[in-house]
């Protein structure tokens, strides 16, 4: 049975009874991403709707994105539950708002531009009913698309297997891509022993709560991809490359030797292949852009103190002599 309260500019749904999953939607401002990921939902979920509740929290100027939630939720057979945050929260509280509104037993997060694939909860619920319960985490593969929803490529597992705190933190830390988003799927539990998303790391949050789960619980890879995540051109001309990103995520990875799950001179080294990624990705893609000025900007992260003490990362050591060949441009190497 579906109870419906309005109440103060909030909307709220809800099912009767604790869903098994609670699929957490922060939004501002972006109606028409809102819509393809909410309606992504309702199309990856044909068997499993009614195990399914979906939380939105909203942090538009307008009431456009709850218009979108109404016209697409009011007559799905999933719970769902949506609130208008005025005034808006930041990005991260606006996380946490999302997470904190659902009762699931698991929660997914799914940023407002990303989305689901066809058949994508059904593969989620059929390894959550398999999942010993002693795991609380779950990482899947996902599409790597463009703001258009085309598929750029695909990231995924060779095979099934469980990764001990150790191991799974050495995955992680050693790669900046490892997790994307939509692809990990947490037992509510878990949010409830380690916290929710830390404000004071900003767009470093996910990593941050992915060193707190991975230490604790490990992860389970499964190898079927069951989502979408966004890059958007525009990102190639931001401002996450810059100095004080840098310190940030220095602090991601002071945590994880506090946490002890590793020793120090191993974390080192795993922060070492995780700056130069880092880096290079942000290279490249002002050079996909052709913006050389601005690939010599980001390669000049490579000069900061911090980064200097790590060393070099024999791992990306190719790549990074070819970028910065090809940031010198023809009069640099002339």
């Amino acid at each position: 049975m579906l109870s419906t309260c309005l109440q103060g500019g909030k909307t709220t749904v809800v099912r009767a009874g604790r869903p098994l999953l609670s699929i957490a939607v922060p939004t501002r401002n972006r109606p028409e991403l809102l819509e393809r990921s909410l309606a992504s939902v309702l199309g990856a979920t044909p068997s499993a709707a009614e195990q399914i509740e979906v939380t939105v929290s909203d942090g538009s100027t307008d009431d456009a994105s709850g218009r979108v939630v109404e016209r697409l939720l009011a007559g799905w057979p999933g719970g769902h539950r949506y609130v208008w945050n005025q005034p808006a929260l930041s990005m991260v509280e606006n996380i946490n708002r999302a997470t904190g509104l659902g009762t699931g037993e698991w929660v997914l997060q799914l940023h407002d531009d990303d989305f689901l694939l066809p058949g994508g909860i059904d593969e989620m619920v059929d390894t959550v009913h398999r999942t010993d319960p002693r795991e609380h985490v779950l990482l899947f593969g996902v599409e790597i698309v463009d703001v258009e929803g085309r598929k750029l490529r695909k990231q995924t597992f060779r095979r099934e297997r469980y990764l001990e705190p150790r191991p799974a933190l050495r995955r992680l830390l050693r790669n900046s891509s490892f997790v994307r988003q939509p692809a990990i799927l947490v037992r509510r539990a878990a949010f409830e022993e380690v916290g929710l998303f830390d404000t004071t790391v900003g767009g470093s949050c996910d990593t941050e709560m992915s060193v707190r789960l991975f230490s604790r619980y490990g992860v389970r890879l499964v190898p079927r991809t069951t989502s979408a995540y966004t890059i958007h051109e525009a990102a190639a001309t931001s401002s996450k490359w810059h100095p004080g990103t840098i310190q940030v995520q220095r602090e991601v990875f002071d945590r994880a030797v506090a946490l002890g799950a590793a020793p120090e001179p191993s974390i080192r080294r795993w922060q070492a292949d995780w700056f130069h990624q880092f880096i290079l990705a942000g290279v490249y893609r002002r050079l996909r852009a052709r913006n050389r000025a601005e690939a010599r900007e980001v390669m000049r992260l490579f000069d900061l103190p911090e980064v200097r003490a790590l060393g070099t990362s024999p791992k990306w050591l190719p790549v990074r002599a070819a970028f910065t060949a090809a940031t010198l441009g023809p009069r640099g190497r002339s």
